[in-house]
């Protein structure tokens, strides 16, 4: 897991992305599978990004495992 902060303006953007796909699938489950793909689009550009530009992003690795509850 990490630790993404954003500044207002990108979080703003996210959050309506998000919405803009949940409002477009008439299933939880589909709505769930196209916010994880947006979300690991998100995921390879920051990647791409840190690898380009090291002192930019600090990538860091927590083993804590995830919890759904």
């Amino acid at each position: 897991m990490s630790i993404l902060h954003l500044d207002p303006d990108a979080e703003a953007e996210l959050h309506a992305e998000a919405e803009r796909l949940i409002a477009r699938y008439d299933s939880p489950l589909e709505t769930v599978k196209a916010l994880m793909i947006y979300n690991c689009e998100l995921e390879t550009q920051i990647l791409a990004l840190a690898h380009r530009h090291p002192e930019l992003v600090t990538l860091s690795y927590d083993d804590t495992p995830a919890m759904i509850g």
